[in-house]
């Protein structure tokens, strides 16, 4: 068994109006991070009107402060991708929930986007014409993880998690289960409309992320990579993209 990963190396791209070569068969995922210095009155210019209303509907200052700076930042990321303006972003919704780019009657790639925010860690995982969906859990060891999984989590799964309870790593197990299962459930774009019995994830922290088998979709785990992602001490995150995937790589979304 492989030691933890308390971290993954991220790349910094200082300039995300260049983005890196994105290939065909390649996912690039951003962690941007919520609680360093941004211009957040330049960033609120760039929401929508829709996006100011949700950020000024936080009670608290702080929870605002980074909605505006995961929605500023993931705006001028797409937009450096797709070689427009920030602000002309238009993003339609799925059947289930799922955010999509609106993109105009010419030329451009397709990109497919998610976007994930947790405690001061947002998230945005990027592929060209493939379905991508990403996680990111801060660990809260307040949650009661066993009786929750009973709620949520595969027979199979909860047996494993038992393991750990056993071994005192309840809580990054926990997170990285749930972790997989968001993700893979953003990646189909049905959320969580047929459930999260139906699927099994490996559940495991220092394991391999893979989706292990679905029972509704029994062709699924050979559709769908699935890979863990460590964006900081305390939290689990994952990808989940079409196959095949070739690349994924991390940066840092380095703005001031």
């Amino acid at each position: 068994m492989t030691a933890m990963r308390t971290e993954d190396y991220w790349m910094e791209h200082s300039n995300v109006c260049v983005p890196p070569l994105l290939g065909a068969r390649d996912a690039h995922v951003w962690r941007i991070q919520l609680d360093v210095t941004h211009d957040v009155d330049v960033l609120r210019s760039l929401l929508s009107p829709q996006e100011q209303a949700r950020a000024n509907r936080f009670v608290s200052a702080h929870h605002t402060r980074r909605f505006i700076v995961a929605y500023g930042v993931m705006r001028q990321i797409l937009a450096g991708y797709l070689g427009s303006s920030a602000t002309d972003l238009r993003f339609g919704v799925g059947h289930h929930g799922k955010p999509f780019l609106e993109l105009p009657k010419c030329n451009v790639p397709m990109i497919e986007f998610n976007l994930s925010h947790s405690g001061s860690v947002a998230l945005l995982a990027i592929a060209r014409g493939r379905a991508v969906g990403v996680d990111v859990e801060e660990w809260d060891d307040r949650v009661r993880h066993l009786a929750v999984s009973e709620r949520f989590f595969s027979p199979v799964e909860r047996e494993t998690l038992r393991t750990l309870d056993a071994d005192g790593r309840v809580v990054d197990g926990f997170f990285a289960a749930w972790s997989r299962k968001e993700a893979y459930l953003k990646a189909t774009g049905r959320g969580i409309t047929r459930g999260l019995h139906h699927f099994d994830v490996s559940v495991h922290p220092d394991a391999p992320a893979v989706l292990v088998a679905d029972r509704l979709d029994v062709d699924a785990p050979s559709r769908w990579t699935m890979r863990a992602i460590a964006p900081r001490r305390g939290y689990s995150a994952a990808v989940v993209v079409e196959s095949p995937l070739s690349t994924l790589l991390l940066f840092e979304a380095a703005i001031g």
